[in-house]
């Protein structure tokens, strides 16, 4: 199933090594430089491989995260360890991070910058640890609950860089950076509405009512165009991969929608808005085929981004026969009994589903690692010249080099969507 995702490339940084000045050869200080560099290092090295174990990177990057915020926030080291302020180290290590869609470099003495950074791979690497999961042969419900969580986990990252971090930055933001609002929030909707995509599938598996289903499908339609408007609003060309794989998604669901709301009118024995609704519903599918080809004439602009082939998937191959079978269905019982005219204007969507729409799972940081205490946090030497360690220093980009996934051949299900 990872052709039915779109994705784009992780993050790329400059590898550090926290050799930062101090005043002292201060134990607790050096142990936190030594364990910054070290926690940083595994993530790098870990986050390339979608199938790496998600455990050790998530406890590796809350380690990480726990020594970080002592150069992001000023603690009452001496008491409660709750946070006071802002941290006197926090503009003491320059970082350098690649944007995912544009590519281009951002570079901020900031550690907030580095939060975001590293949160925001984190999320990436779920979002491609998803895909990993539903490419293999064999998915039963408790990986497919895996894909379910992992998306959810990733819409959390992005909802929390969005909500508590981007506003404390203090240079100002290229637009389409990762960094952009916008940016942020397509990300977080896009996992929101790619998690609700497996309710649907198991709704499907399940035969649960079509009302439900057509309602659900309804909702993803929505997440999709709401991604894919926020992105449209950036106008820069390198996002129409991405965007045109929004706006697929969204016909594909709009379809689907449609499809099984003419099931649900059959079932009232309203035929002739049935067959209203199964116009409606092939008239998405012909522009999702439209799009499935735009989407493939375009060139990726980026390296080691994956290139989602909607149109080769059972689900979407399993659309048009679902829609002819139910239409003819409709024509038929029309014909033979119940002679309603079909109306010109499509009966309206339903948006009732309370059951299986998707939230973002919160996501919390970790407390202060206890290496953090009044003599350490002094040690460090912010009286230095900055613009000297930074020129004799200058961090240089690795490019991650990400491991491919396979694609998985159809599954032998009814949705095909990888969920047994």
């Amino acid at each position: 199933m990872s052709q039915w995702y779109h994705r784009n490339p992780l993050k790329s940084t400059a590898a550090l090594k926290f050799n930062l000045p101090l005043k002292s050869a201060q134990t607790s200080a050096i142990q936190i430089c030594v364990a910054l560099q070290k926690a940083r290092a595994t993530i790098i090295e870990l986050i390339p491989d979608p199938s790496s174990d998600g455990t050790i990177i998530h406890e590796t990057i809350k380690t990480y995260l726990s020594l970080l915020q002592g150069f992001i926030l000023c603690f009452h080291l001496d008491k409660d360890r709750s946070p006071t302020q802002t941290s006197r180290l926090r503009n003491l290590i320059p970082f350098k991070w690649t944007n995912s869609v544009i590519g281009t470099t951002e570079k901020h003495n900031d550690s907030v910058f580095e939060l975001i950074s590293i949160l925001y791979e984190y999320a990436l690497w779920l979002m491609k640890h998803s895909t990993w999961i539903a490419a293999q042969d064999k998915i039963d419900m408790d990986s497919a609950k895996q894909v379910h969580n992992s998306l959810k986990r990733a819409a959390g990252i992005f909802s929390f860089i969005q909500t508590h971090w981007v506003g404390q930055l203090t240079e100002k933001l290229a637009t389409g950076s990762d960094l952009d609002i916008h940016v942020i929030n397509a990300y977080q909707v896009t996992c929101q509405a790619e998690a609700q995509e497996v309710t649907i599938a198991r709704a499907i598996e399940m035969k649960h009512n079509a009302s439900l289903i057509s309602s659900l499908a309804h909702h993803t339609f929505v997440m999709f165009s709401t991604a894919a408007t926020s992105i449209k609003s950036l106008k820069n060309k390198m996002f129409n991969k991405w965007l045109t794989y929004l706006e697929l998604k969204a016909a594909v669901y709009e379809s689907y929608a449609y499809c099984y709301l003419g099931e649900s009118l059959l079932a009232q024995e309203k035929c002739g808005d049935a067959i209203r609704a199964l116009e409606e519903s092939e008239k998405h599918f012909q522009r999702a085929q439209k799009l499935c080809r735009e989407y493939s004439s375009i060139k990726e602009q980026v390296k080691n981004g994956m290139n989602a082939k909607i149109d080769e998937h059972l689900f979407f191959r399993n659309l048009r026969p679902l829609v002819a079978r139910i239409k003819e269905k409709c024509v038929r019982e029309n014909g033979f009994i119940f002679h309603q005219k079909v109306p010109t204007d499509c009966p309206s969507l339903e948006s009732k589903a309370t059951h299986g729409l998707v939230a973002p799972e919160e996501f919390t940081l970790p407390t202060l690692n206890e290496l953090w205490n009044s003599e350490a946090y002094f040690a460090f030497d912010i009286a230095v010249d900055q613009k000297k360690i930074n020129k004799e220093k200058e961090p240089q980009i690795e490019e991650i080099k990400e491991k491919p996934i396979q694609t998985s051949h159809d599954q032998s299900n009814e949705s095909g969507c990888s969920i047994q």
